[in-house]
Formats: structure tokens, C-alpha cells, sequence
């Protein structure tokens, strides 16, 4: 679909995302990103991240949904600057309260090395923000997701977020319609990019300490009764917490490691897990949209490929700001 046509089609988007996909197709963007940012300076860099996200998504499709959480909670704390990366030297927002245990680990790890590798073709070139957004998108595609160009350019923070700024930035799950409304816009997002971007929820998984907010003390009215009690079955072994530990579930029992547009038609049938999720269905013009992308999986996708990209350019970093991280885990000395 042409740009002006998509723009006409999505009357209430903001003219700002009208630009923001134009530029994607015509290969600029705003705050000096490039889809070819990299030509000159690093051509292979690329091949060589999709080429390691490629081996990394053959051997676990699950890893697509621990790298896109990765973009959701690096760019609404202070943009999209790989201080999530960062374990050292004081702060790390890896331990901060909504981030805490919820990570994979393996995740980061699978990041650290794919910027290893290109670190050893272009030392000092590519970013660890660019390389955690270029690998999200290349994993969404690889497990059934749209395809998304990727705007290049970002630079990389040498500072981490303090604990009570993840708190403020990272939407929580418990939040009401209205609070997740107002989270979203101030990261200069709207209802659109809300419920699109909502959708990610439709792989990954959810620690049981998260899912037992839905169940304890009393069932969720949330959730339909018979997907409650086999959230119990899973998340409450003998009804005792220390059996619990890191216990996981399956975010959508429909297609677990699968970008698809299952994520509403649960939201719909009450099989959703975060009360967040429910609240979808709590404002019009949100609810609206479920139901829409409930039933046209090219209308989720086409929503999704401009909220993501409104997003992966908040806060970034360009030109003299920033650096280019040599270790993601670490600042630049």
C-alpha cells in the first residue's frame, strides 16, 4: 500500500507517522537515522546481525519474544539507547523493580554476541541500540511477524536509568485503561500505537509471581474461569508460593512462538493474562481496534509496523550525542 494511501486510511495517526514510515521507504528519517546509515562505514552490518538472529530463532523461536521485550523496555525508560544493556559500574536497570528476574538473561547474552561479531568486522561503528532493534525486527519477521525497515543511526547511552525512572516509564500490568492511555502519550504514543503494540503480547511468556496478581486472593473477573484454573494448575502447585520459583507460562496458548494476530481474539474470549490486556476493552476507541485486528491480521500488521517505529526512534541518540559502546554491558572508558 503507497504511504498516502496508508496515511488516508489511518485518519487519526498523527502526520508525524505518516512521515516516519515515508522516510523508512525513501531510506531517511528524522534525527539523522538512515536505513543505510551504515554504507559506507559497516556494509556487511546487516548481513552479519541477521545472519546471527537467523541461527539464534532456527534453534529457539522463543528468542523473538525475549529480544522485542528487550526494545519495549530499553525505549520507554529513556529512549532507545541500550542503557538497559549496561551492568555496570553502579546502575543497572536490568534490577530494577519492573524489570527484575523478568529478563532473560539468555537474551542479553544472544545481544552481547551478535554485537561481538560485528565488532570484530567494523570496530567502533555499529551501536548496541541499532543492533538490539535491527535484531527485534529481524526476529518478528522470522517467526511469521511483518517485515519493518529499520531506520539506522542511534547512539548509545553511557549512563543507565535509576530504579524509580523504570518504574515511572515501564507500563505495568496492572495498569487501568486510562493509565495506560496516559503512559503511552507520554511517550508521545496514542490509542493506536497502545493497541498495537499490545500485540506483542501475543508470544512470550509471563512469570507466575505477575500471573498470581490475577488469581490471589480472589479470580480476575479478567479472565474466563476455566483459563484461570489451568493458570492455577500451572502457577500454584500445591497452592505454595516457595514451589512457585521461576515459573512460567506460555503468554498465548494459541501459537506460543508465533507473531500473530491471536492476541485480540484471547483478549476477546477473556484467555488474556495481564489485567492490562483486559482493559482494552474498557474505552471505545481501543476496543474498537481489538476487534478489528481480532479479525484482519494485515490491519495488526500494518498498524504495527508504524507504532514500532514510532517507537524505536523515541529519545534517540545521533550525530555528537551519545557513543558507540564497544561492550554493551559496560560504559566506554
Amino acid at each position: 500500500m503507497a504511504t498516502s494511501a496508508l496515511c488516508f486510511y489511518l485518519l487519526i495517526m498523527s502526520s508525524a507517522v505518516c512521515f516516519s514510515l515515508s522516510a523508512a521507504q525513501n531510506g531517511n528519517g528524522p534525527q539523522g537515522l538512515a536505513l543505510d546509515f551504515y554504507q559506507n562505514t559497516c556494509p556487511r552490518a546487516h548481513d552479519i546481525i541477521k545472519a546471527e538472529v537467523l541461527k539464534v530463532v532456527n534453534q529457539n523461536p522463543s528468542q523473538a519474544a525475549g529480544l522485542m521485550r528487550i526494545v519495549f523496555h530499553d525505549c520507554f525508560v529513556q529512549g532507545c539507547d541500550a542503557s538497559l544493556l549496561l551492568t555496570k559500574p553502579m546502575v543497572s536497570e536490568q534490577i530494577a523493580t519492573p524489570n527484575n528476574a523478568s529478563l532473560r538473561q539468555s537474551t542479553i547474552r544472544i545481544l552481547d554476541h551478535i554485537k561481538d561479531q560485528v565488532e570484530a568486522v567494523c570496530p567502533g561503528v555499529v551501536s548496541c541500540a541499532d543492533t538490539i532493534v535491527l535484531s527485534a525486527a529481524i526476529a518478528l519477521e522470522l517467526v511469521g511477524g511483518p517485515n519493518i525497515p529499520v531506520l539506522m543511526g542511534r547512539r548509545d547511552s553511557q549512563t543507565a536509568a535509576s530504579n524509580q525512572t523504570v518504574i515511572a516509564n515501564i507500563p505495568a500490568p496492572q495498569l487501568s485503561i486510562s493509565g495506560l492511555k496516559q503512559n503511552f502519550q507520554n511517550h508521545g504514543l496514542d490509542s493506536r500505537d497502545l493497541v498495537a503494540l499490545s500485540g506483542a503480547h501475543t508470544f512470550g511468556q509471563a512469570h507466575c509471581r505477575i500471573v498470581d496478581l490475577q488469581l490471589t486472593p480472589t479470580v480476575s473477573s479478567d479472565l474466563n474461569a476455566g483459563f484461570a484454573a489451568n493458570l492455577a494448575r500451572i502457577c500454584q502447585p500445591n497452592n505454595s508460593a516457595q514451589n512457585r520459583g521461576g515459573l512460567t507460562v506460555h503468554l498465548n496458548f494459541l501459537s506460543t512462538d508465533v507473531f500473530d494476530n491471536s492476541y485480540y481474539k484471547n483478549v476477546l474470549n477473556k484467555v488474556a493474562i495481564f489485567h492490562s490486556d483486559a482493559e482494552l476493552l474498557n474505552a471505545p476507541d481501543t476496543k474498537q481496534l481489538v476487534q478489528l485486528y481480532a479479525g484482519d491480521q494485515g490491519s495488526f500488521f500494518q498498524q504495527f509496523k508504524l507504532s514500532f517505529t514510532k517507537m524505536v526512534q523515541m529519545g534517540v541518540l545521533t550525530g555528537q550525542n551519545g557513543v558507540i559502546r564497544t561492550k554493551c554491558s559496560v560504559p566506554n572508558s
